[in-house]
């Protein structure tokens, strides 16, 4: 159920008030709607995959390894999702625990793991695919903007993104296609 036809049936938001930012400084304002839209977007998906206990980490985890090539490591998962590799360790283990992934170790080397789907989780993102949770955010942008301005924020938000990065001494890297296939978005959605 969408968050609008939970708010309809008389469910409770998620979220509460969101007050909009004064008009201080124009770099400011835009920092704090950022933030805002992160967090809101967040906590919509949240409110529908709590409902289903799943996580969106868990959720971007399986979209990775359901759209790679081969089978990847927990710091490539950690790369791709932008997570620290404990905070990944910890999440594939409990992951693990509840038969989404299966962890293989190297018969070479011992300390080299590779993380696999199993059924249980590639049946749980097909229902999540399925019922539309997965491109929940792409309605919204969607909804919201043209198909022009979409592409003039995607251009932003990677120079806003790339300048971070320069700060923590990074850089984005390509799409590796040669790893990754492109995920692939329904028809009704993009």
């Amino acid at each position: 159920m969408g968050v609008s036809k939970a708010l309809r049936t008389g469910q409770s938001s998620p979220i509460g008030k969101v007050y909009d930012w004064d008009k201080t400084i124009p770099a400011l304002d835009v920092w704090w709607r950022l933030r805002q839209v992160e967090q809101v977007m967040e906590r919509a998906l949240h409110w529908q995959l709590d409902a289903h206990g799943i996580t969106l980490p868990q959720i971007d985890v399986l979209m990775i390894l359901s759209v790679s090539r081969t089978p990847l490591t927990p710091s490539e998962i950690a790369a791709y999702v932008f997570r620290e590799r404990h905070s990944i360790s910890e999440l594939l283990t409990r992951m693990h625990k509840a038969g989404y992934v299966k962890k293989v170790r190297s018969r070479k080397d011992k300390r080299f793991v590779t993380i696999r789907m199993l059924p249980k989780g590639k049946d749980l993102l097909q229902e999540f695919t399925r019922a539309g949770l997965v491109y929940y955010s792409i309605r919204i942008v969607k909804s919201a903007l043209s198909e022009e301005e979409i592409r003039q924020l995607d251009e932003l938000l990677k120079k806003l993104r790339n300048s971070a990065l320069q700060e923590l001494g990074l850089t984005s890297e390509p799409y590796p296609f040669d790893t990754l296939r492109a995920p692939r978005v329904p028809n009704e959605v993009g």
